[in-house]
């Protein structure tokens, strides 16, 4: 949250120019502080590099290289992939079925699978949140990328834009998901201190890291590597579709290509509501609502 708080970026920034990339040895706190500061050797030394990686990748970067470039990509899948690895083997197995990684890397371990609990009840993966941490870090302070727009202040007409994106998604998204029976109504309420904890948990952990990558870093490096806006709308859309594909659901296995279509809808609204506002804390909204909807009266 700090993060959307120019001052806090400004700290940063000022305490990277004289710690260099070791900043990023920051993001061993929150690990630290989910084992009670005791911590497995193992597992410090694989988040130690998870973190190291990205951060070079990127220090080694050319100056005025163009947006989009190879250390960039690498950079990014440095980030995601360790987080979705199931999904990478998936991708890697539907183009070359001869792989079969999928069944390899369940057994893998890349980052620790540790939880912190921030209420009874409500708890989060350390690895995730780093995750975002680190893409925060990366692309708002060491290499401020612009355009992202991690802002959490919002005028009304850009809560606005958020729900017209919403309505929009929703004319579509629900008809077209009835009819492939993707959904099915099916109301269901929690108790209200559960519904809270869901949308303000969904919308921090769900849909501003995914905003934030899809949106905020992909589809703005692409459209500034083609020049073109509605290309970099339209491929980061399809790759948020993708990434989707390895969600089964009730009556669709993986490869859920009805979930990868459905996603990829919905991240042309989320990048469309991006794209007007150009904040990644806006349409975080849209996602977050179409996510508490769904939750809320479709199975």
């Amino acid at each position: 949250v700090a993060f959307g708080w120019a001052p806090w970026r400004q700290a940063l920034v000022w305490l990277s120019k004289r710690t260099g990339d070791l900043i990023v040895a920051l993001l061993l706190v929150p690990y630290l502080l989910a084992v009670e500061l005791k911590p497995v050797p193992a597992d410090l030394v694989r988040l130690g590099l998870y973190l190291a990686l990205p951060t070079l990748l990127l220090r080694f970067r050319r100056r005025g290289a163009k947006p989009f470039d190879i250390l960039q990509i690498l950079a990014i899948l440095a980030i995601w992939v360790p987080i979705e690895l199931s999904l990478c083997a998936l991708l890697a197995d539907l183009a070359v079925p001869s792989l079969g990684l999928s069944a390899t890397v369940s057994t893998l371990q890349t980052l620790p699978d540790v939880n912190a609990t921030l209420v009874a009840g409500f708890s989060v993966p350390v690895a995730k949140v780093t995750a975002v941490l680190l893409a925060l870090l990366l692309f708002l302070v060491r290499h401020p990328l612009p355009g992202i727009g991690m802002t959490f202040s919002l005028s009304r007409r850009d809560v606005r834009r958020a729900l017209v994106g919403l309505a929009c998604f929703a004319v579509i998204g629900i008809p077209l998901g009835l009819y492939l029976e993707f959904l099915r109504f099916q109301p269901e309420f929690g108790q209200p201190r559960d519904i809270f904890l869901g949308v303000i948990g969904g919308y921090l952990f769900i849909a501003l890291p995914e905003e934030l990558l899809f949106r905020g870093v992909i589809q703005n490096l692409l459209a500034r590597r083609v020049g073109k806006p509605a290309v970099g709308l339209v491929v980061a859309s399809v790759i948020f579709g993708l990434s989707h594909l390895n969600n089964a659901g009730r009556g669709f296995a993986e490869p859920n290509w009805t979930y990868a279509l459905m996603a990829t809808l919905a991240g042309i609204v989320y990048g469309w509501v991006w794209m007007r506002a150009r904040k990644v804390t806006a349409s975080a909204i849209t996602h977050t609502l179409v996510n508490a909807i769904w939750g809320a009266f479709f199975i």
